[in-house]
């Protein structure tokens, strides 16, 4: 279960924060007003978590090809082709932009 910190309390004590959550012993939630706005973790925990979202999209990518196969069934195999490769390009440009790219 993650900590929670103020933003003016995370300033005042980030030193003992960032130790707490580079050795794994605590994730916290930063709140400004009252209101959650951002999380600290480790960076292990930021590698799974990046780690899941692209498999996700890999998956969400799978699930596009296919249907766009199984709609597809009636179209020349040129136009199922050149739809299924916008789908990849999507995805890539997707996947650049979300890494910053």
């Amino acid at each position: 279960m993650p900590k929670t910190v103020s933003a003016s309390e995370l300033r005042a004590k980030i030193k003992r924060i960032l130790n707490e959550v580079r050795y794994g012993q605590s994730r916290y939630v930063v709140e400004r007003f009252g209101e959650p706005t951002a999380a600290i973790v480790s960076m292990d925990d930021l590698r799974l978590l990046e780690r899941v979202k692209r498999e996700r999209a890999r998956m969400s990518l799978r699930e596009t090809v296919a249907s766009i196969r199984e709609r597809g069934s009636g179209l020349d195999p040129d136009e199922l082709d050149a739809l299924i490769e916008e789908a990849r390009s999507d995805f890539y440009e997707r996947q650049d932009s979300a890494s910053g790219a």
